[in-house]
């Protein structure tokens, strides 16, 4: 069952891929799912011009402030993601 999905492509800052992952996770740890554990898959192919260190900095700092409501409602997260940086 997918629930959404969603790009951030074209080189966003940090902060806009934080405020745009904080907008993922609270729509993802609103509710736990009654079928069990909810799955992000955080992936794209090589990056041509996105850096890609600066957005996983956005994506880190979003998961640090909803660290404990994913773990609450049972989200996995699995990434595959290539590019400079």
């Amino acid at each position: 069952e997918l629930a959404n999905y969603g790009e951030y492509s074209g080189n966003p800052s940090r902060a806009e891929t934080r405020e745009y992952v904080k907008t993922v996770f609270d729509l993802m740890t609103r509710k736990r799912h009654p079928k069990g554990d909810k799955i992000l898959i955080i992936g794209g192919a090589i990056a041509n011009f996105t850096d890609v260190a600066k957005t996983f900095d956005g994506i880190i700092d979003a998961m640090k402030e909803y660290a404990d409501k994913l773990k609450e409602v049972g989200v996995r997260i699995y990434v595959r993601r290539g590019g400079p940086n």
